[in-house]
């Protein structure tokens, strides 16, 4: 299930405990592999920012968020911290039921 689809599924009232359990198997799931990607685009910012000829650390910094991979870094960053809410709602709803 694709991110966007997971948060609409979450979103549902009336999920019963093991269709929960299951939504926050697959948002923990999901925020650990965007970490892990994350971590594969700050090496690679590394990189780039010590091979940039520009002279400022701002300056490299715009020019690497330019880049697909900067884009990307972004993107990732965003999906974790919002994973990571959808997956605290669907823990609270959990405990709820308990």
């Amino acid at each position: 299930m694709r991110l966007a689809e997971l948060f609409i599924a979450v979103k549902e009232e009336g999920l019963d405990k093991d269709k929960l359990e299951s939504y926050y198997q697959q948002l923990t799931y999901l925020s650990a592999q965007m970490e892990l990607s994350i971590a594969d685009l700050e090496k690679e910012a590394a990189v780039f920012l010590e091979a940039s000829l520009e002279e400022t650390d701002a300056a490299k910094n715009r020019k690497w968020r330019a880049t697909a991979s900067g884009q990307n870094l972004i993107t990732l960053k965003r999906q974790v911290k919002a994973t990571d809410k959808m997956r605290a709602s669907v823990k609270t709803r959990l405990y709820q039921i308990y």
